[in-house]
């Protein structure tokens, strides 16, 4: 392995891991105050364990393929794990931005700023790089 090769696999690592932080601290605030954040009826802590739950192991699951070059898999995961990402952006067609306190807007934006680095890499080395090509 190359001497870029890792460092692409370092930035990738750090990239998954800035936003597995930023899904913890928006997941566990929600589930920990749950009454607190305006839910349709239907939406229960499970549903958010669920998703989470969902999520979170596609982000390693990318990030492990892209280690093994298995770089289709990666991109896949990776970007199902990014529209899961900024699927809490959907908190604002509920509730509008304004009726939800600071601290809850800082931790759903902070996921989903967090994923917008993540989206520029995987398309940086799927369409720029190429990676996926050079592995067949």
């Amino acid at each position: 392995m190359n001497n870029d090769n890792q460092q692409r696999q370092i930035w990738l690592l750090c990239l998954v891991g800035i936003n597995i932080v930023a899904s913890i601290l928006h997941y566990s605030d929600n589930i920990i105050f749950f009454n607190q954040y305006p839910e349709p009826s239907w939406f229960t802590p499970k549903i958010t364990d669920s998703c989470w739950l969902v999520m979170t192991p596609l982000g390693l699951a990318g990030y492990y393929q892209y280690i093994k070059r298995s770089f289709n898999s990666a991109y896949l995961c990776l970007y199902i794990y990014i529209i899961m990402s900024q699927l809490t952006l959907g908190q604002y067609i509920i509730t509008p931005m304004w009726e939800l306190s600071i601290k809850m807007n800082t931790l759903i934006l902070f996921e989903t700023v967090a994923t917008i680095p993540l989206l520029a890499f995987v398309a940086w080395s799927q369409l720029l790089l190429k990676e996926g090509k050079q592995a067949t």
